[in-house]
């Protein structure tokens, strides 16, 4: 096992920003010298892995993804 990871992979997209937000981001960027691609996904990885609410839908949504694909699996097994 390496001891170094890979750097995950991004995905490029595109979002509106309120200014104050923009700012924040630059400032922060400034502060802690990393690009501001890392500071917005670092900041957005904290809020959602912290949304209990999110992440019981994400929950819920995995296990009927599970049983909706246990079925679909089943039906082209006849």
């Amino acid at each position: 096992m390496s001891i170094i990871n890979k750097r995950p992979e991004l995905v490029k997209r595109e979002y509106e920003l309120e200014d104050i937000v923009v700012s924040t981001v630059e400032s922060t960027r400034h502060s802690s010298k990393a690009r501001p691609d890392h500071v917005v996904n670092s900041a957005l990885k904290i809020l959602l892995f912290k949304d209990k609410q999110f992440l019981n839908w994400r929950k819920q949504q995995q296990v009927a993804g599970k049983r909706d694909g246990s079925a679909v699996a089943r039906a082209a097994a006849k």
